[in-house]
């Protein structure tokens, strides 16, 4: 059974019969939470008030807190932006690094140094 099963019983089937091996009750509480906003309210006034409990007190609780619902609603993530990378493509710089034998941070490095260096001599 995944968690996913236990989170299917809890919402929609209300059976409560699954075998409790792979039941984490803090995942449970977790997904629940993000299920819905008043979820967070139940949890918080039964589950995490009760302390450390019994797996099988803890499922059954959550069973008994939570209406029935005809489907269990999709969990939107809130996913971290990438930033690309902007890679200056300066034929220099490979140039450099294949006849210098060096690598291309360690030019960059080197051709950087030289232009700050140039303008403070002004």
């Amino acid at each position: 059974m995944t968690i996913f099963d236990h989170l299917k019983d809890i919402i929609t089937s209300k059976k409560g019969n699954l075998p409790l091996d792979n039941y984490v009750p803090f995942l449970i509480n977790r997904w629940l939470s993000f299920a819905s906003p008043s979820s967070c309210i139940a949890i918080n006034e039964s589950v995490n008030c009760l302390g450390n409990i019994d797996k099988n007190i803890h499922y059954k609780l959550l069973i008994g807190c939570f209406p029935k619902q005809k489907y269990m609603s999709k969990i939107n993530y809130i996913k971290k932006v990438k930033e690309e990378k902007e890679e200056e493509k300066d034929s220099r710089i490979n140039i450099l690094s294949k006849t210098m034998e060096l690598s291309q941070k360690e030019i960059k490095q080197m051709l950087d140094f030289t232009n700050n260096n140039d303008k403070s001599n002004i």
